[in-house]
């Protein structure tokens, strides 16, 4: 069952990722955008946590999108999936236990700047400053209130999702209750949260673990902590190379048809 909950998780991100790209007028066919999402996912277990960025950057180059477009998407991605990470993990973990709020503090100290970077006109602001100051175009597309709204929903259900993934590993252990699924939905949420903004780490590894780990001694004794976070690692990275497989494979080469734009324009435009 933990399998799939976390296909669920990563399957909802994508849509998050895909509700964005259509909120700044880009061309999202489910089968070449979601092709493209999941085989960039595979990129996050390199050093430097950038390889899904860049290959999201090819994909607009190939589908004529623009690669501003495609950073745009992932920076607003990537910033709202970590505030809503970290107001899952808030509003979960002080009824597991506050050994993970004590120890990992620093991490909900970001959230602040990332609810504001969640406003329609933040990111693509700063990017366009950038691009200003390299003497690049800046963009001329920004997100209605309507699409951020419709992806915090999308990143707060894949939370939810990864959550469960975890919560069933260690009902597997034989431990339940309450406390065990805040626990583990909020454990889950901060410890991923805490990874991505350790950049250096490939998919947070290191970082994620001690979260976790700690996360989970609040309802786990260390030895089992340890064994059901390093399960919970397997279980994703499988996660992960079975959609990487299944849209790879199904897709077919990446092109954008006609009849695909004119299907994935955004109606709050």
């Amino acid at each position: 069952m933990s399998v799939v909950w976390g296909l669920l998780a990563v399957y909802v991100t994508c849509e998050m990722w895909r509700t964005i790209l259509r909120g700044l007028g880009a061309p999202a066919p489910f089968r070449q955008s979601s092709k493209v999402f999941f085989v960039s996912q595979l990129g996050k277990y390199l050093p430097g946590s950038v390889w899904p960025v860049l290959a999201q950057m090819e994909y607009g180059r190939r589908t004529h999108t623009g690669r501003k477009t495609m950073l745009a998407a992932n920076a607003l991605t990537v910033a709202l999936s970590l505030a809503a990470g970290l107001i899952v993990a808030a509003g979960c973990l002080p009824f597991a236990g506050a050994a993970g709020l004590h120890r990992y503090w620093w991490a909900f100290a970001c959230l602040p700047l990332l609810l504001g970077l969640l406003h329609p006109k933040s990111v693509p602001g700063l990017l366009n400053l950038i691009f200003t100051r390299l003497g690049r175009e800046p963009m001329d597309s920004q997100l209605s209130w309507s699409t951020v709204v419709r992806a915090t929903g999308w990143a707060l259900l894949s939370w939810l999702f990864f959550g469960l993934h975890l919560l069933a590993l260690v009902n597997g252990v034989g431990v339940h209750g309450w406390h065990v699924a805040a626990a583990s939905i909020g454990g889950f949420a901060l410890a991923v949260s805490a990874g991505i903004l350790f950049i250096p780490a490939p998919a947070g590894a290191g970082v994620r673990d001690a979260v976790l780990i700690a996360a989970l001694g609040a309802v786990l004794g260390s030895g089992t902590a340890v064994a059901v976070g390093l399960v919970s690692r397997v279980v994703l990275i499988v996660v992960d190379l079975m959609l990487a497989a299944g849209f790879g494979l199904a897709s077919g080469p990446l092109r954008t048809s006609p009849a695909d734009i004119e299907n994935s324009v955004p109606e709050d435009r």
